[in-house]
């Protein structure tokens, strides 16, 4: 039998989004924080009496009724404070998600749908959707999704408080949008939960390099989108085929004692080949639609890494096209500096060069240290190692995890040593 508080903790992570959309589909949103409350006072009580008492048969149910219970009396109450408690705090964080094919594969029940569809509400802004996503649907507390997204806690919380008085104002019933709103609540879906995969993807919290668990709870809520027969579109899957094919690489980001690695020092017998094929039959499917999304786009470009058998073969020409369909939609600076990157592949470092000093001024100047990368890696290829060494120590004041900060100080030396090879190359052969 598994212990409780592991239990209670995979049970947070995966059933807090339908303990909230039952307790809301019972009584409106205008009891929205009220919901969230009663759910966390029911995982309280479960932290307390499921160690002595041992699992009840049904924990979802048990959780369930405790929670309704809670929530008819903090409706007879004073409103309660709303943060996480700590001790919950604690076994939540302590464990951490897996990805497998069960979690993935779990079903979106129509509470899940509505709350997601409901806390994506294009009228609220995209800095409380995605938080307020990962909180109901993925089960992340304050503290968590704070550090996260690089806000304080208390901003945060205020944040979430707005959100939530928003839509309890609104009074609207619990149930599916009609039709005719359905289009742009999914664009803004999808726009949450593929910012939620590039937070953890990337992760900014300045301690992980990446966050496993926010790209999984990503992939399982778009994955489920995908199969709900309200939700499914070709673009969803472009979304999942995306988020699968780059979540493959997530073992091979990092070496046997945690440094980062670059793509081309990647071992690819590391991606998972599970998730390479669940990201290519979703690319299939992704398919069947007659409009280009930039998710199909940015999906192909990661197919066309995830099928090359080595770095060396790489068919940067495609990703070059595929990247100039994407400027074409999109042309804000990040992916003009993903299409100057694929542009030096091509048609050489000085060609890439100057396109990545074109856009370099309008990227982020702090926590992005990408385009200095960019620039010193085209500067090195060039044999300009001075410039290239200013460079990444440019990109190493903009890091935001340790393991990123040591990657770069691995450049900056292994470009030093390259300088010192030529000069005493150069050398020799002046004395020749």
């Amino acid at each position: 039998m598994s212990h409780p508080h592991a239990t209670l903790a995979e049970l947070f992570k995966a059933e807090y989004g339908r303990l909230l959309g039952r307790l809301l589909r019972q009584f409106g949103f205008a009891a929205f924080a009220a919901a969230e409350d009663a759910v966390q006072q029911a995982m309280l009580q479960a932290l307390r009496h499921w160690p002595l008492q041992g699992l009840p048969q049904q924990p979802l149910a048990w959780l369930h009724t405790t929670a309704q219970r809670v929530m008819l009396d903090q409706l007879r109450a004073a409103p309660r404070h709303q943060a996480l408690p700590e001790t919950l705090n604690e076994v939540i964080e302590a464990r951490d998600a897996a990805c497998s094919g069960e979690r993935f594969g779990r079903e979106l029940v129509d509470e899940e749908l509505i709350l997601l569809l409901a806390v994506c509400d294009p009228a609220l802004p995209l800095g409380s959707q995605v938080p307020l996503a990962l909180h109901c649907l993925g089960g992340l507390g304050l503290r968590e999704l704070a550090a996260g997204m690089l806000i304080p806690e208390a901003t945060l919380a205020q944040r979430l408080k707005r959100a939530r008085d928003s839509l309890a104002a609104r009074a609207q019933r619990f149930e599916l949008p009609g039709p005719e709103q359905l289009p742009q609540r999914m664009t803004a879906v999808l726009a949450a939960l593929y910012l939620m995969f590039n937070e953890g993807y990337h992760s900014a919290d300045g301690q992980h390099y990446s966050r496993r668990e926010w790209c999984f709870e990503a992939i399982r809520l778009v994955r489920a989108l995908a199969a709900h027969p309200t939700a499914a579109a070709p673009e969803v899957d472009a979304l999942a085929a995306l988020m699968c094919l780059h979540a493959a690489r997530l073992s091979g980001r990092l070496d046997a004692d945690g440094q980062a690695l670059l793509l081309p020092e990647q071992s690819r017998d590391r991606w998972d080949q599970g998730l390479i094929a669940m990201g290519f039959r979703h690319l299939d499917r992704a398919g069947r639609g007659t409009r280009l999304s930039r998710y199909h786009l940015e999906a192909a470009i990661a197919a066309a890494h995830a099928s090359a058998k080595d770095y060396a073969a790489t068919d940067w020409a495609a990703i070059l096209r595929w990247y100039e369909a994407l400027i074409a939609l999109d042309a804000q600076a990040v992916p003009r500096l993903a299409h100057a990157i694929a542009l030096g592949e091509v048609h050489g470092p000085a060609a890439g060069l100057a396109a990545v000093e074109q856009v370099l001024p309008q990227l982020p100047q702090t926590r992005y240290p990408f385009g200095h990368c960019a620039r010193a890696h085209f500067l090195r290829r060039l044999q300009r190692p001075a410039e290239a060494i200013e460079a990444y120590r440019k990109a190493l004041s903009a890091t935001r995890s340790e393991a990123e900060a040591r990657l770069i100080e691995r450049q900056i030396a292994a470009t030093a040593a390259q300088a010192c090879d030529a000069a005493a190359t150069t050398k020799v052969e002046t004395r020749a």
